[in-house]
């Protein structure tokens, strides 16, 4: 009996051993993502989640994670925090996670942190790379991305640099929230550094459709370089009260609106207006990406990708590499002890290479400028991808 007895004790011991991190078995990791799937946004939660897509089915039929195949398991939050809460919640204790990769906008993943610090979860951030999420640095998350303070400043350089507009008098419109807040940064970054004219900021609630008035006040105070924190529909109106009143604008964008439904809004008001990003939009490297994304999904999906395809792609696989440093024994603390090593991880091109081996565990802060053709509605590159 007291060998029955040690062996069962032996046996409880290794089976709370191997179930101390949930989310994997033998043969499965299971990786959360909580997104945008309905509402007006919806379509960044799908190109998201086709991006995961592609990612985990390339991996699995490369014999998946030391013989573990990857499997998402999406919540939606229809970008809304509280949402995003619950769904992490749900994620974490119906679902058991081992680790997420999907984190909605800014607000949304700082309603998530307290559950992701708690649980010492694994944790890209790839969908917004706010400086919020980063400073102060949480030991389970990692950025993929530029920030939108980065980004502006990248396009109004190239803007000062390249343009040179007549008497220019810069100005900002953007939302009154953290977002908005990020991009303010960088514009007043640039105002400073290049000595520029500040024709004024105007902040206005998330929501907000007519920006009559505001573009108005804009043209009283002689704008003619506009940053335009608006976003999808918001940049679009804004730009197209810009063309109502005659403005002359080189106009600088968040990167949401090298998307195809964002960029089908915003180019009818004319403007060949700026983004920066940490993606490739054209070239052979995106290219190439489009050709193995036929295998893994349908021609529907391939229509629905935009750039959040691509970095959501990129930041799996960096969480797929950590996890296969762990062989066997795969723990969570083993997944980030490995996120933090990981250095130059090369994604096909379609970022500069991947390293979090520094103090704010943040990477893909590289940047290209972009310039739209209105007219043909495609982009073409200005600059090669940089540090700012």
């Amino acid at each position: 009996m007291k060998h029955l007895a040690g062996a069962v004790i032996a046996a409880l011991m290794g089976s709370a051993a191997m179930a101390a991190d949930p989310g994997v078995t033998d043969t499965e990791i299971r990786i959360g993502d909580v997104n945008i799937m309905t509402g007006p946004a919806s379509f960044i939660g799908r190109a998201v989640s086709i991006g995961s897509k592609i990612a985990a089915d390339e991996i699995n039929a490369a014999g998946g994670v030391n013989g573990r195949k990857i499997t998402i398991v999406t919540e939606d939050d229809g970008y809304i925090p509280a949402r995003s809460f619950q769904a992490l919640t749900k994620l974490l204790e119906v679902d058991e996670i081992f680790a997420l990769n999907g984190t909605s906008g800014t607000a949304n993943v700082l309603a998530m942190m307290p559950l992701i610090e708690e649980n010492n979860l694994p944790t890209i951030v790839s969908t917004a790379p706010n400086e919020l999420v980063y400073d102060p640095v949480r030991p389970s998350v990692f950025t993929l991305g530029a920030s939108y303070s980065d980004a502006f400043y990248a396009q109004l350089k190239y803007i000062h640099e390249n343009t040179q507009p007549e008497n220019p008098v810069y100005g900002l419109i953007r939302q009154d929230d953290d977002f908005g807040l990020a991009v303010e940064h960088g514009y007043e970054r640039a105002v400073k550094d290049f000595g520029v004219k500040d024709g004024g900021i105007v902040r206005f609630k998330k929501g907000t459709s007519n920006f009559a008035a505001e573009m108005i006040q804009m043209r009283a105070a002689g704008v003619n370089v506009l940053a335009n924190g608006g976003i999808i529909s918001g940049a679009a109106n804004i730009l197209s009260e810009a063309r109502k009143l005659g403005m002359p604008l080189e106009s600088a964008q968040v990167w949401s609106e090298d998307m195809p439904l964002s960029v089908n809004l915003a180019a009818q008001a004319g403007y060949d207006y700026y983004v920066g990003d940490y993606v490739a939009l054209t070239g052979d490297d995106y290219d190439a990406f489009v050709e193995k994304a036929k295998q893994y999904v349908t021609a529907d999906d391939i229509a629905a990708m935009n750039r959040y395809t691509l970095v959501t792609y990129a930041a799996l696989h960096a969480m797929a590499e950590a996890m296969g440093q762990c062989g066997q024994d795969l723990t969570r603390a083993c997944t980030v002890e490995n996120l933090r090593k990981l250095k130059d991880f090369e994604v096909g091109g379609i970022m500069a290479p991947i390293s979090f081996d520094n103090d704010k565990q943040l990477s893909g802060t590289a940047i290209a400028v972009y310039q739209l053709d209105a007219a043909s509605k495609t982009f073409t590159r200005k600059t090669d991808f940089a540090d700012y």
